[in-house]
């Protein structure tokens, strides 16, 4: 009995949808053997094996803009901006599992007053998450032209997100920097508090909290502190740390003591914790350290 051989390919270059592909059929049945085309149901099959890839292909599509975005618009660390009196590292890493699409980011702006820094994530793994992050990260580079209070900022950021993203909430932690007196302000929306680690080892975290953006709820004062010479402050997104299952307190709390156990500066804090925490990860990872220059 003859038998028929199907072979689909799509092309790199073909845009994901119907339609996009090839099919090849070879009838390696009896060399006599006239009947038609129609009777192997290679197209139908065709067809069938097309939309069944056709929305994955949809998703690796939309997968690779959310990753071009965040590459575009997160600064790689030797193009970070030049900020007096400042060391600074930061590290990102995409989630492990293509599922996953987030809206982490990072920024260090020079302002007025200072430097400012922050560490976010938008809620949800879209491509509508990653694109919001861009919003908030270039409105935020636009509002500490003028304004460089952490508070007022996420009051600002807060007001954006209900204007034009009434569905969207999101987290940031928001952190002014003198680095003349080392006096540092932090406004939190609903994100993992910085750690300050101290010199001898000591780890903890900042007791700065407030409600998420997006909810119209009033902020509390920023929390205030000195940053000396030796001191790091470190910022994370919950992508590092949050495991299904585990209780995001007790997640914390290993951080804090990884952070302790890390070697002297931002590279090797950095490192150790990404040797820790960042294997295999569901969500993205955002992390910024910095000390006085």
């Amino acid at each position: 009995e003859g038998r028929a051989q199907v072979c689909i390919a799509t092309p790199a270059s073909a845009a994901p949808s119907r339609g996009a592909g090839n099919c090849a059929t070879s009838h390696d049945g009896p060399a006599d053997d006239r009947r038609p085309f129609a009777a192997f149901p290679a197209e139908r099959l065709a067809e069938a094996t097309a939309l069944a890839a056709e929305p994955l292909l949809m998703y690796q599509a939309e997968r690779d803009i959310a990753l071009t975005l965040q590459h575009s618009f997160l600064p790689q660390p030797h193009r970070l901006p030049h900020l007096p009196g400042v060391d600074l590292v930061v590290r990102y890493v995409p989630a492990s599992r293509h599922t996953e699409i987030g809206g982490d980011f990072y920024a260090a702006l020079p302002t007025r007053d200072g430097v400012l820094t922050a560490v976010g994530d938008v809620v949800g793994h879209s491509l509508d998450a990653a694109t919001v992050m861009v919003e908030i990260r270039h409105a935020l580079r636009a509002y500490c032209v003028e304004e460089s209070d952490p508070r007022a900022l996420a009051e600002r950021l807060d007001r954006m997100l209900l204007h034009y993203h009434p569905e969207v909430t999101a987290t940031v932690c928001l952190a002014l920097l003198d680095p003349g007196t080392g006096r540092v302000r932090i406004a939190n929306a609903g994100h993992i508090p910085p750690v300050i680690l101290r010199d001898g080892g000591r780890a903890e975290y900042v007791r700065v909290c407030g409600p998420l953006l997006g909810l119209a709820l009033d902020r509390p004062e920023p929390v205030e502190l000195v940053l000396h010479r030796e001191d790091r402050l470190l910022m994370v997104t919950d992508g590092l740390i949050e495991t299904r299952g585990v209780d995001l307190t007790t997640s914390m709390e290993q951080l804090r003591t990884a952070a302790a156990g890390a070697p002297p500066g931002l590279d090797a804090l950095c490192d150790t914790l990404l040797g820790c925490f960042g294997h295999d990860r569901e969500d993205d990872i955002a992390m910024l350290a910095l000390r006085l220059g």
